[in-house]
C-alpha cells in the first residue's frame, strides 16, 4: 500500500516528467526564453517587487496555458488519427487561447517596462 507521502512524490515526479515532455516543443522553449529575458530585464531595470511578481505570474500562466494546449492537442491526436474538421477547429481554438493570453501578457509587460523606461 502506498502512503500519502509516496503518492504525493509520485505526483510531483509525474508533473516534472510532463514539463520535460513539453521542453521538446518549440513554442514552449521560445516562451521560456522570452520569460528568462523578461525576468533578467526586471532585475536589470530594478522593477518593484509587485511588478516582478506580475511578470513572474504572467510567465507562469503563459507556460501553463501552452502545456494545456499541447496536452489537449495530443489527446485529440490519440482520439482520432483521421483528419476531422472539428478536431482542426478545436486545435485552432486552443492555439487561439494561447495567443490571446500571450498577447495580453506581452502588452502588460510593455506597460510595466515602459513605465520604468520613461
Amino acid at each position: 500500500m502506498h502512503t500519502s507521502k509516496q503518492s504525493f512524490m509520485r505526483s510531483f515526479f509525474s508533473a516534472f516528467r510532463g514539463i520535460k515532455h513539453e521542453l521538446r516543443e518549440r513554442n514552449f522553449v521560445v516562451q521560456i526564453t522570452i520569460g528568462i529575458i523578461a525576468i533578467a530585464s526586471s532585475l536589470a531595470f530594478g522593477l518593484s517587487r509587485t511588478d516582478k511578481m506580475i511578470i513572474l505570474l504572467l510567465i507562469a500562466f503563459v507556460l501553463a496555458c501552452e502545456i494545456m494546449n499541447s496536452a489537449c492537442e495530443r489527446m485529440l491526436n490519440v482520439v482520432t488519427k483521421d483528419h476531422h474538421p472539428e478536431v482542426g477547429r478545436i486545435k485552432d481554438m486552443l492555439a487561439g487561447a494561447v495567443l490571446i493570453y500571450s498577447t495580453v501578457a506581452f502588452v502588460i509587460g510593455l506597460w510595466i517596462f515602459g513605465s520604468v523606461l520613461r
